[in-house]
């Protein structure tokens, strides 16, 4: 146990974990998202992780590592070992599978290469754009080439059924717990109200700039809205369960909304040029906070 212990604080030093986290946001920022799979998995013996969800595996893997939560580590380390729980030091081995990150490498990707094409909204067959009604016998809807609207609830139809016809009530997303829908081109969240169950959110990697339709989704607890368009986030102090929160690469320059959120662990706020006064106030809250 003494042997265990002394290798788990030296590993939760300041210094390990900047180093960690560095290699972590290093290979997010060069969207090395396999990397970091691999990462996750090393890893999942002891910590589980939907390595899958880029977005999800990145903030996790922070939240384990992030210096700024070295002192809770290392308090949780010491109570586990003057109570002699090896079991529960055994938990934390997890850091020292991370002792040769220095070694893995860091591919530049081109970002002018689309890894992950959009739905061709625009191209749909004539076909299916149509709209029948079963009660009335007739076409009572028809979408133009380019007038489709690229709104989460036609989204999850193209997603669940691979067209627009299909009759879709609203109350079928109600069932909804966990949802992805990245790189879709959605302009806008009509429709994402009626999941009232959601606890997970990714819609990053769209051009939305209205997130009014969240605030009653009083479920939510990890919602990630990195890269749109994204500039007020009044709706979002609202949502008191959030606890992981990705707003990277919006035009947000005011975050006191997130103020009154006393669940909120992580915000990831690169890109965004936010007053250090708003950042240091979650940061007291013991927010990790990246910038």
């Amino acid at each position: 146990m003494k042997k265990l212990y002394d290798e788990l604080l030296d590993a939760y030093s300041d210094q390990n974990l900047n180093r960690i986290t560095g290699k972590l946001i290093e290979l997010y920022q060069n969207k090395n998202h396999s990397t970091i799979r691999n990462l996750a998995n090393r890893i999942s013996k002891y910590v589980v992780i939907d390595e899958e969800n880029d977005a999800q595996c990145f903030s996790r893997l922070i939240m384990l590592y992030h210096p700024d939560r070295g002192a809770f580590f290392k308090n949780n380390i010491a109570a586990l070992y003057f109570a002699k729980n090896l079991e529960g030091l055994e938990k934390y081995k997890h850091i020292l599978l991370m002792d040769d990150i220095d070694a893995v490498k860091v591919v530049v990707i081109d970002d002018d290469i689309d890894y992950c094409p959009e739905y061709v909204w625009d191209d749909l067959p004539e076909e299916e754009s149509e709209y029948f009604d079963s009660d009335e016998n007739q076409y009572d809807d028809y979408f133009e080439p380019g007038e489709v609207e690229k709104s989460f609830y036609n989204a999850v139809k193209l997603r669940e059924y691979g067209r627009l016809t299909i009759e879709f009530p609203t109350w079928y997303l109600e069932d909804f717990e966990e949802y992805e829908m990245t790189q879709q081109g959605l302009d806008s969240l009509d429709g994402i109200e009626y999941c009232k169950q959601l606890v997970t959110l990714d819609v990053s990697d769209n051009r939305i700039s209205d997130i009014s339709n969240l605030w009653n989704l009083q479920h939510l607890e990890e919602l990630y809205l990195a890269n749109n368009e994204i500039g007020l986030i009044d709706t979002l102090g609202n949502l008191l369960k959030l606890r992981v929160l990705d707003l990277s690469g919006n035009q947000i320059n005011d975050i006191s909304p997130l103020f009154e959120l006393e669940n909120l662990e992580y915000l990831n706020l690169v890109g965004n040029k936010i007053p250090k006064s708003q950042i240091e106030t979650l940061r007291n809250k013991n927010v990790i906070v990246m910038i």
